[in-house]
């Protein structure tokens, strides 16, 4: 559990990077055994900050798809809100044509034709 810690990132890639630096003074009075475990040592350690990596962008990755799910539900719900508000405006619209139509209609039948 106290792996999940971001401190451990830079913790680890150190650790990599200091058993690449070993490898190289191990080798040098020939000692193979001991350079090949500081081999080893390295890219443990950095197989492990890359997934200590991987899997806290995945945990951002998908808290920020969680926050866009929930901009969506409440933008849902805003458009579900509108809908009467739309329908009514829309009643409005039809009645003043109507109205406008009515208008218009007995100043057309006055008119002398063409």
């Amino acid at each position: 559990m106290w792996f999940k810690h971001r401190a451990w990132i830079p913790v680890a890639w150190f650790l990599s990077l200091a058993n690449v630096v070993s490898v190289w003074f191990a080798a040098q009075p020939g000692e193979p055994w001991h350079a090949t475990t500081h081999a080893v040592l390295a890219a443990g350690f950095a197989l492990g900050g890359r997934h200590l990596m991987a899997r806290r962008r995945t945990k951002a990755l998908s808290e920020d798809l969680q926050d866009a799910l929930e901009q969506n539900d409440d933008l849902h719900h805003t458009l579900e809100d509108m809908q009467p508000r739309m329908h009514e405006l829309e009643e409005r619209v039809d009645f003043a044509e109507r109205l406008l139509a009515q208008q218009r209609a007995p100043d057309r039948q006055d008119a002398p034709p063409r």
